[in-house]
């Protein structure tokens, strides 16, 4: 029978309720709703991806779980698909790691694992590009090689359980990213095959190997024999140690892997990239470059802040939420232009601004974690948010 009763009660006796049983349904039903709600919100998605050599191929297991409470677990060969895919609902009674670990150490069971480093490959990718100074995003070519080459190829090895990234390195035009690799002719076919569809052609070698492609940086002929030397030892060493690294500081095979947050961020290239580029430029004076107002380099009033409080940061995107009705975008001095969501403003640490398509406002982050407000209504703003602890306003 129902809280209202069934069909089967008259309909004059439909309303005579205990008055107790509705409060004591009303309390459990709403603390089901809170507990469900809290813990949708406490959810986060984490991942371990496990590898078993089977006759000659690696193959793998990518076991992840999702904030809607899912168990996924997806099977293949390295560098396809996944043949099998699996979903199952995660128990609440554990934690959604503590879970994928229980079930990432029966795989481990059958012989699935991580692999050593000798096991493996190694590939690299030799990006040879005109010469840069400043930061990479930049360069008036990076929006065509990021969209072109580095993003698809980092989609690819990911979704298909064929690369590692193990870091990147650059100086005097050479690019390189490298990469432990499970199926190196799936890994070339796929790399080459992108090339090729890129719509902006860069020089790229792909070079396989036990250890990354050594590249050696070049020194200016003037520098004196001696300090040439002690600049190769130097160099030899520092690369020595950067590939023992993972060997030496070997992670928990069985360590779930937090991924980050599923927020919007789509990557802005093309024409459009180039005008927000040059707006900025022309309103901001921000070249895509370290940026300091304190050297009056910005044509209007800033005010910055040497690093903010967790509720300031909520109580300055409240504010940009409720003033500002079109899309944001953050310009990474590293990792290029891209839209992002209102959370994502404060999120992260990197050199960077962030603005709309008015350009009447910034915000701007340096690497020495100072944060720049710019913006005829937002720097009274801020300044409203100081009232009383004036002395946190431009001041290191």
């Amino acid at each position: 029978m129902g809280l209202f009763g069934s069909d089967s009660v008259p309909p004059n006796q439909l309303l005579k309720i205990n008055f107790f049983d509705v409060v004591v349904f009303t309390k459990l039903d709403f603390g089901w709703l809170v507990y469900n709600f809290l813990s949708h919100l406490l959810l986060k998605n984490y991942r371990i991806i496990l590898y078993k050599q089977l006759e000659g191929r690696w193959h793998y297991v990518r076991l992840s779980t999702t904030i809607e409470g899912q168990l996924l677990s997806e099977m293949g060969i390295c560098g396809q698909l996944p043949n099998i895919s699996q979903s199952s609902t995660l128990p609440q009674e554990v934690a959604p790691d503590q879970y994928l670990r229980q079930t990432a150490e029966s795989w481990n069971a059958q012989g699935y694992e991580k692999p050593a480093q000798s096991q493996l490959q190694v590939m690299t990718l030799h990006f040879q590009m005109r010469r840069w100074t400043g930061y990479p995003a930049g360069a008036p070519w990076y929006d065509d090689w990021t969209t072109g080459y580095i993003d698809p190829i980092l989609e690819l090895l990911d979704k298909t359980c064929n690369g590692i990234p193990r870091g990147n390195e650059r100086f005097s035009g050479n690019y390189l990213h490298y990469f432990v690799i499970f199926n190196t002719d799936l890994a070339l076919e796929s790399v080459e095959q992108i090339a090729a569809a890129a719509p902006v052609k860069f020089l790229l070698d792909i070079h396989f190997g036990r250890r990354e492609k050594q590249v050696q940086i070049p020194i200016d002929p003037n520098v004196p024999e001696y300090l040439r030397t002690l600049f190769r030892i130097v160099e030899k060493s520092a690369r020595s140690i950067a590939s023992e690294l993972p060997v030496l500081f070997q992670g928990d095979p069985l360590q779930p892997e937090l991924l980050p947050e599923a927020r919007f961020r789509t990557r802005i290239s093309g024409e459009k990239a180039r005008y927000f580029r040059q707006a900025l430029k022309e309103k901001w004076n921000f070249d895509d470059n370290f940026w300091d107002p304190l050297t009056q380099v910005s044509p209007q009033e800033v005010v910055f802040l040497n690093g903010m409080a967790e509720e300031k940061k909520q109580s300055i995107t409240t504010l940009l939420e409720t003033t500002i009705d079109q899309p944001i975008y953050l310009l990474d001095c590293e990792e290029g232009l891209f839209e992002i969501d209102f959370g994502q403003v404060f999120s992260g640490s990197h050199e960077g601004i962030v603005f709309d398509e008015t350009f009447s406002w910034v915000i701007y982050f340096s690497h020495h974690y100072t944060i720049t407000f710019g913006g005829d209504w937002l720097v009274p703003a801020v300044k409203d948010l100081y009232t009383g602890e004036e002395e946190k306003l431009n001041a290191w």
